[in-house]
């Protein structure tokens, strides 16, 4: 049996209200009160000592319950509840929520004392004696080790050192004794709450979660190419050494992909290999002829037929399906076709593409004939199409079969119901290696939108240099609930993830994150404060990309802003961390618009910040994130 010392009576005379000394050097008069009246001993049998602290809820309601487990009764009035120096009482001044301070045995008394809400130590004392280890007759420590009197109980044989239980995941939820041993693996979080009776301890039912954050930044500017050189008016380029080109600005990591009719064909067209032409190596722009990375290719829209062949591009005559519907090569090498050449102004820090017809419509043996066409700046692959799979059936076809660039050009600049972009990203950059947790209170414990961001949180060292490290801190020691950092420890860039994985969630909890948008001086990506709901309504846990829609885009209110992508104190450029000048608007507030001079597209409004991409309101088309249960 457990508690099988050899109890003492406590003094026989108390301060008023319980409150005596919680050990020798609280105070004089205490002391003098302890020295002067000696303790009776009055022998009991182990039997009837057998007193145990047996559940304990300590956030919320704070209950304690005691259960003898003896053959004797025992009167509980003249023990403690101690937590530490300055806090104690005794139980015979408390009242009872149910039970006796006279505790028959196989009884409980149940009784109410404030308790901490993190992490602590109960013991529960036959006498004011609390340093004393013979006093001690039951202890139970959570959240952390190190509590006032873990010392004592570890004397007293009643708990091992550095041991706790670990804090409940529910403030609904209680921590329940076993009936055996004295260690922390003797007592377990319970949901079912059974203050006055036996014990039943149901396992919180938790579970985990793979979480997928990734950049998905991707197209970034967009336009049509129709007016040829010296002309005044949109028109075919018919004519030899006849020549589009256009202007356009762009970041380290894009790329430019474009699409022409060769309109002396039923559905082919010139375009840059998928990837696209990288437009900086090692930061440098790329310049000269670029012609070999330039493709001629068939859009698997019509069979080719010179019967059905115009030479005025959106011509009328339509020919047959084409049996093969991919978008595939039809030769590598254009350069006796056309010549495709890029220039730079550093000044401006514009580019200029120019596409040349080498041979014209009146080429006897390959004639040549340009009609109007589209080009977009992008991170990712694939940008209008992929090789070897079916055209999108968004409007290239009509590209290569008409000349006609409009419809592609709608689906690219499509905007939302706020009015932001649907598809187009606002901005390139990387993204810091980031933090998943989840949490049960009504909004968001990490950050508040609309008040400052809280001393030690992490939130400024997150947002301003991508430092997850002492959020990740922060959530895990001082909020206590479920965190994880990103698996992945450098940034990603658009087209990469980071990946978590986040155990231990109960029910009923929500999800957030946090990572820094890079190419800021202190814009971070989160969910609502709200918080998405990671189970559903009958209590299973969910997967999916529910938490896209609602990611917004925070200004920590740290640091001043400077132009995206271009400011001396952001994390690429700035001569170290926290190095840039305070924000005279403290409070964490949504981004609602960007001037983008990476891509010129000037100002960009979104009302609510929105990141996600998909969100039908539009936005800055930035993040996917994607859970998925275990």
């Amino acid at each position: 049996m457990k508690k099988m010392n050899i109890l003492r009576s406590t003094l026989a005379a108390m301060l008023l209200l319980g409150l005596a000394s919680c050990e020798n050097d609280d105070s004089p008069t205490e002391i003098a009160q302890e020295q002067q009246e000696e303790p009776q001993e009055q022998p009991m049998t182990d039997a009837e000592t057998s007193v145990v602290i047996n559940e304990v809820r300590y956030q919320g309601e704070d209950t304690i319950e005691i259960l003898n487990n003896g053959t004797g009764s025992v009167n509980l009035a003249d023990y403690w509840l101690c937590l530490g120096p300055g806090q104690y009482v005794q139980i015979g001044t408390l009242t009872p929520i149910s039970g006796n301070i006279e505790l028959p045995s196989a009884a409980y008394l149940v009784v109410s004392y404030a308790l901490p809400d993190s992490e602590g130590g109960l013991g529960l004392y036959s006498a004011n004696e609390f340093t004393n280890s013979d006093a001690l007759v039951d202890f139970v420590q959570w959240g952390a080790s190190g509590s006032a009197r873990e010392n004592v109980a570890v004397a007293a044989g009643q708990w091992v050192a550095g041991d706790f239980v670990p804090t409940v995941g529910n403030a609904n939820n209680a921590i329940a004794y076993d009936g055996e041993g004295d260690v922390a693996t003797d007592w377990n979080e319970t949901t079912t709450l059974t203050f006055g009776a036996v014990n039943q301890i149901t396992e919180l039912v938790t579970s985990s979660f793979n979480v997928t954050i990734s950049n998905i930044i991707n197209y970034l500017a967009v336009q049509v190419f129709n007016t040829p050189d010296g002309a005044d008016a949109p028109g075919p380029v018919a004519d030899q050494d006849g020549s589009y080109w256009f202007d356009f600005q762009a970041t380290p990591g894009t790329s430019l992909s474009f699409a022409t009719m060769q309109v002396v064909s039923n559905d082919w067209f010139y375009a840059p290999r998928a990837t696209g032409v990288a437009l900086f190596e090692n930061g440098t722009p790329v310049t000269g002829d670029i012609t070999d990375q330039i493709y001629l290719w068939d859009s698997g829209t019509e069979e080719e037929d010179p019967a059905t062949i115009t030479s005025v591009p959106g011509g009328a005559e339509a020919g047959e399906p084409d049996d093969d519907n991919t978008v595939r090569i039809v030769t590598t090498d254009v350069t006796s076709m056309v010549k495709v050449t890029l220039n730079y102004d550093e000044g401006t820090r514009t580019f200029r593409l120019l596409i040349k017809n080498l041979r014209g419509a009146t080429d006897v043996d390959e004639p040549v004939i340009l009609a109007p066409g589209i080009a977009v700046v992008h991170a990712l692959d694939n940008a209008l199409f992929t090789s070897g799979e079916p055209d999108r059936d968004l409007g290239l076809a009509k590209i290569a079969v008409q000349g006609n660039p409009a419809d592609l050009y709608a689906w690219f600049t499509e905007t939302g119901s706020t009015g932001a972009p649907l598809r187009l990203s606002s901005s390139y950059s990387v993204f810091a290696p980031a933090v998943v947790y989840a949490f049960d209170s009504e909004n968001d414990p990490v950050f508040t939108q609309g008040e400052a961001a809280v001393v030690g949180s992490g939130i400024e060292e997150s947002a301003e240099d991508g430092n997850n490290q002492i959020i990740f801190d922060y959530i895990n020691t001082s909020l206590k609930i479920p965190v994880a950092k990103s698996n992945e420890a450098m940034p990603i860039a658009p087209g990469q993830s980071f990946t978590f994985t986040l155990n231990d969630v109960p029910e009923g909890y929500k999800f957030g994150y946090n990572t820094m948008l890079v190419s800021t001086n202190d814009w971070f990506l989160a969910y609502n404060n709200a918080g998405y709901p990671l189970f559903d309504e009958n209590g299973t846990a969910k997967s999916g990309d529910g938490a896209t829609e609602k990611s917004y885009l925070y200004d920590a209110g740290t640091e001043i802003d400077q132009v995206v992508g271009f400011g001396a104190d952001q994390p690429m450029r700035q001569a170290g961390p926290n190095s840039g000048a305070a924000d005279e608007n403290t409070t964490i507030r949504r981004v609602s618009e960007i001037d983008d001079v990476q891509f010129g597209k000037g100002i960009i409004s979104s009302p609510a910040g929105v990141v996600g991409y998909g969100d039908a309101r539009g936005g800055y088309n930035l993040v996917k994130v994607t859970i998925s249960a275990n």
